[in-house]
């Protein structure tokens, strides 16, 4: 019985490590967008290029965009904003991955506060052994429409 329980021990030691290295593979996947938002919070447009590929695409309000399309429209505001994630499910294929997502975001000038959601979409590849954001994929939605079950976290850089 003794070695029953050693060998159950065992495996369920060997099960932890498998989820916890599976988890922070997961959790560098997701860097890229994490990154992408802070720069853009940041309105650091180097930041921006520097966390996706020469040939990244975002699908936006029925739109196809570049990153450089995107940076036209990243501008210096008086608002600051503030970025939440929930991350939905993650998965990943040698060098290639992807994750979808709950993103709210918060705008704040000191006077007025707003708050913009989305689902979406996103995936990465492993350039030179980092993982950059190739496609992004933005379906705007009402904040109240987040399921209440879903835990979002604040994304601090």
């Amino acid at each position: 019985m003794e070695k029953f329980m050693h060998k159950k021990n065992l495996v369920v030691f060997i099960m932890t490590l498998l989820v916890s290295f599976s988890s922070l593979g997961n959790e560098a996947v997701f860097r890229p967008v994490e990154a992408l938002f802070s720069a853009m919070s940041a309105v650091d447009h180097l930041k921006m290029r520097a966390v996706v590929t020469d040939d990244f695409q975002l699908l936006e309000a029925g739109e196809d965009w570049n990153i450089e399309d995107l940076i036209q429209v990243v501008k210096p505001s008086k608002y600051k904003r503030r970025n939440y994630f929930g991350v939905i499910k993650t998965r990943v294929y040698g060098d290639i991955a992807w994750v979808s997502y709950w993103n709210k975001a918060t705008f704040n000038n000191g006077k007025k506060e707003s708050t913009v959601a989305w689902l979406e979409s996103a995936v990465m590849v492993k350039v030179a052994g980092q993982w950059k954001m190739q496609m992004l994929h933005s379906t705007k939605i009402k904040a109240k429409d987040i399921p209440k079950s879903i835990l979002l976290s604040e994304y601090v850089d």
